[in-house]
Parts: structure tokens; sequence; C-alpha cells
């Protein structure tokens, strides 16, 4: 036998060995990997902000809010969730939870003009007029050519009395989009 058939004879013996070991520790009683259940996958929070969407269209405001304070349980940080959470609850009238879901958005995400926005919105509607027109102006440093920031303000400026800022902000409005009817309208009546 020569050199060259002795080494071959040694790789063979040694591979021999390896898949005798392999066989010995198969466990018969598993299942092959292609026939077992895949590990169900964690909901992304973007999943759960479409099924929340999905049954919001529905009008299932009670089950869009269990998902979305699912969601913010699982995704404190998602500020998606948590302005949406917020505005759901108002939708539920729970008011002042919706103000605390946006402030919470706030402070993750500071400089975000829509929620500042929505906020200033909610709390108008419950007559913190004060608060919610440091949030107009917080969103319109933000965003200056957002004319609905601009005509919410100026509905806000018009509930108070404050009927000249109110008409320059709806001028504003206009500017800005000069198709935006609602607009038109109250600066129309304005005049």
């Amino acid at each position: 036998m020569t050199l060259f058939q002795l080494i071959m004879l040694a790789a063979a013996a040694f591979f021999a060995y390896q898949i005798y070991q392999y066989i010995q520790n198969i466990d018969e009683s598993a299942e092959p990997a292609f026939m077992q259940e895949p590990e169900p996958l964690a909901p992304t929070p973007q999943a759960l902000i479409e099924e929340a969407d999905e049954a919001f269209m529905h009008e299932d405001l009670n089950r869009a809010k269990t998902i979305l304070q699912e969601t913010v349980r699982e995704f404190p940080d998602f500020v998606e969730g948590l302005n949406k959470l917020a505005f759901v609850l108002a939708k539920l009238g729970d008011q002042d939870a919706a103000v605390g879901y946006y402030q919470a958005s706030l402070e993750r995400e500071p400089n975000d003009d829509m929620t500042h926005n929505a906020l200033a919105s909610l709390l108008a509607s419950m007559d913190r007029n004060e608060e919610a027109e440091e949030h107009y102006k917080q969103a319109i440093s933000i965003d200056e050519n957002y004319e609905v920031t601009w005509f919410n303000y100026a509905n806000l400026m018009l509930k108070l009395g404050r009927t000249d800022e109110a008409r320059t902000m709806y001028a504003k409005v206009l500017e800005i989009d000069p198709e935006f009817e609602a607009a038109k309208e109250e600066l129309e009546r304005l005049s």
C-alpha cells in the first residue's frame, strides 16, 4: 500500500467516525426542521399600528385603543403609537389621558409640529386656552408654512375675541394655500 493510499484510508476512516458520532447524537423523536412550526415573530410597532388603523377605519375605537395601548406598553418610545393612542382616547372622550400621551410624545420628540398642533387643538377644546396658544406658537416656530396650524390658531383667536389676530392668521393661511376654503369663508365673515 502506498503512502497516498494510507492517507486516503485514514481520511476515510476519520470521516466515517465523524458520521458515526453525528448519527449517535440524533434525537429520533424530534421532528425534522422542515416539519417544525416556526416560532411566532413578535409584532413590530408598525404592524400593531396597521392593525389599530384597520380597527379605527371600521369604527372599532375600543379595539384600536387596546391595540395602541399594547403598542405603547411594548414600545414606549414609539412616538406614532403615543400620538395615535392620544387621538383615539380623545375620540373616546378621555381627554385628560389624551393630553398625557401627547405630552409623553413631545418629551420624546419635542420638535414635532404636528403633535404640538394636535395637543393645542385638544387643549383649546378643553378651554385650556393659554396652554393651547403656547403649543400653536411652538408648532409655528417649527414649521411656519403649515396652513392647518395657522387655521387652528386663528380659530382659537376668534374664540378668545381677538378678531384682528384671527383675521391676520386666516390671511396667512390663504397666503400659504389660496384654495383653503374654510379660511376664505372665515375671512369673508370677518370682513
